[in-house]
């Protein structure tokens, strides 16, 4: 599509998931949309989201979730567009939603059905997409914005973080954003893998899962979540790991020491744990059981082969020559398995950032205060939410505040 001096109301930059809400709600308002991607199709990071199941929001959500410096405004912005809210939204373009234990996914458990109905909604709406088409650089006049060739009244950008460089979330909206004089508060992964300083022996238990919780520390316990841990090759992953990844990224970013704590018996106490093995080596099992057998019953082996590696313990030897001090190590260590966090992955493996531009650059209606008639919307802005649909609602959220609000010219 010829892009040569096409006049807008409004100009979209990113056609992701906020980008398309705002698209959406604009036009139905009655402004002349456009939206620019600088990929070949729309919505290409939504495809990824949910394992391709797409977990679009969850229920419930009270704006508490959330992190950065607008972490205190997500109630009020989830007031005016919240979960409710973003179900009747995609059901009213065709989408049905089903509900598992709080996660919300499209009854299909596709995410291609979400984008298909958000593409076909701006195909009925006849709003210009640009793909291909990369926007570098956005220009303040006395008429409006000019981006490239392209004039408009107003913009919303949309350009996402710098998570997942490959779907096009690269960064290259917080350089709009910095050269349009906005604060712009250092971007760092967030739900993502972490390593820490002891991968040689780590590799022993790589592809082991185990139900447990996770604690960070520095001086103190700065974030903790349960789950399922992963363990790989250098270091630990899974959805309590990712949860707590933002803090381990910004207290490594301020030259803190990071360490992380699991306990992978959460509800028993040590002394439990000692007093089962004591019980066993005793009383129910032969002279001849050796301490991995004697230990099955608690941990994946694998997870007993570390930690008894970790605690002097030969794993291999009659069980009945354990001693106290022995049965008492690996007892804590099972409930304070402790390791130094060395770095997070990067970007190319994160599923959204920390930072973005701060808060105090938009009013209520995530309209720029320097810079009327701009807007943003999405993970352009300093807030990350944990895994389970959090930061695609406010995706939806923002999205919709942003594209009613510059279509009402507010």
């Amino acid at each position: 599509m010829d892009v040569s001096h096409a006049k807008y109301d409004i100009a979209i930059v990113g056609a992701g998931a906020s980008g398309m809400v705002a698209a959406i709600v604009s036009a139905r308002a009655g402004a002349r949309v456009c939206l620019i991607e600088n990929n070949p199709r729309v919505g290409r990071k939504i495809l990824e989201t949910g394992n391709g199941r797409c977990n679009l929001s969850h229920t419930p959500i009270d704006g508490s979730e959330y992190r950065g410096s607008g972490a205190d405004r997500m109630a009020g912005y989830l007031a005016r567009f919240g979960v409710a809210e973003t179900l009747d939204f995609f059901k009213g373009i065709g989408l049905i939603t089903r509900e598992r234990d709080g996660y919300l996914y499209p009854y299909s458990e596709t995410a291609s059905a979400v984008l298909d109905v958000l593409r076909f909604t701006i195909d009925d709406l006849e709003i210009d997409v640009y793909t291909d088409n990369r926007i570098e650089d956005v220009r303040r006049t006395e008429e409006g914005f000019i981006l490239s060739d392209i004039h408009a009244d107003r913009v919303i950008l949309c350009t996402g973080g710098a998570a997942d460089p490959a779907s096009g979330s690269d960064g290259s909206g917080f350089d709009i954003a910095r050269d349009l004089g906005l604060k712009v508060n250092e971007p760092l992964p967030a739900l993502v893998k972490v390593r820490t300083d002891d991968p040689g022996s780590m590799a022993v238990t790589a592809g082991v899962r185990a139900k447990g919780s996770v604690a960070v520390l520095t001086d103190h316990c700065i974030a903790s979540d349960s789950g399922e841990i992963q363990f790989t090759k250098d270091g630990l992953s899974g959805i309590p790991v990712f949860n707590v990844s933002r803090y381990i990224s910004c207290a490594l970013r301020g030259g803190d020491k990071v360490r992380i704590v699991l306990d992978l018996m959460p509800g028993t106490d040590a002394r439990e744990i000692e007093e089962y093995i004591s019980a066993r080596i005793s009383g129910v099992i032969s002279d001849e059981r050796s301490v991995e057998e004697v230990l099955t019953g608690l941990l994946h082996k694998k997870i007993n082969t570390y930690i008894c590696r970790r605690a002097g313990i030969n794993i291999n030897a009659p069980a009945v020559r354990l001693n106290s001090d022995q049965i008492h190590r690996y007892a804590s260590m099972v409930k304070t398995l402790e390791y130094g966090v060395t770095s997070t992955y990067g970007f190319d493996q994160a599923q959204v950032t920390c930072g973005g531009v701060d808060f105090a650059e938009v009013d209520d209606d995530l309209q720029s205060i320097s810079l009327p008639g701009l807007y943003l919307a999405g993970e352009i802005m300093d807030i990350d939410g944990p895994c389970g649909g959090y930061n695609l609602q406010w995706a939806w959220t923002s999205g919709y505040i942003a594209g009613s609000s510059a279509a009402a010219g507010r």
